[in-house]
This record gives C-alpha cells, sequence and structure tokens, in this order.
C-alpha cells in the first residue's frame, strides 16, 4: 500500500511541474528568450523526475538515464524550434 501511495505521489510531482510550466510559459508569451528558458527549466526538471523516480522504484538503469536525457534534448529542441520561427 506504501508503494502505491509513493508511486502517486511521485505523478502528483510530474503534473504539478507540467502544470507550473504551461503557466509560466504563458506567463512570459510576449518573450521568446523566457520562453525557451521555461521550456529548458521543464526539460531539465523532467529528466531529474524520472531518474528519481526510476531510483525510488529500483529500476534504474543507464538506458533509461539516455532516454530521459534525449527526450529532455528533443523537447529544448523542439521549443527553440517554434519559439525563434
Amino acid at each position: 500500500m506504501k508503494k502505491q501511495w509513493i508511486s502517486i505521489a511521485n505523478f502528483v510531482v510530474l503534473a504539478v511541474i507540467l502544470v507550473l510550466t504551461v503557466f509560466l510559459f504563458w506567463q512570459v508569451r510576449d518573450r521568446p528568450s523566457m520562453q525557451i528558458l521555461v521550456g529548458v527549466l521543464l526539460s531539465v526538471s523532467y529528466v531529474a523526475w524520472g531518474i528519481i523516480h526510476h531510483m525510488m522504484t529500483g529500476n534504474l538503469h543507464p538506458k533509461i538515464v539516455v532516454e530521459y536525457l534525449l527526450v529532455g534534448c528533443i523537447a529544448i529542441t523542439l521549443i527553440i524550434t517554434v519559439v525563434w520561427m
């Protein structure tokens, strides 16, 4: 039962990170450089959350770390491309 609550708490933290980022992205909608900063912070937070989540569940492997890093890099690339185009 305790493990289930920890899992729920992990996903609540992820949801808060994502909702807060959407709010911040909307708040700086007129400043592209700040939007990119918010996007980079989202990516860093997502990668950190993923690594911590897998560490807590006991299945952290180098492949998982690389996967989260690649997803974060792709997200940053997409945000930069969309904001500056």
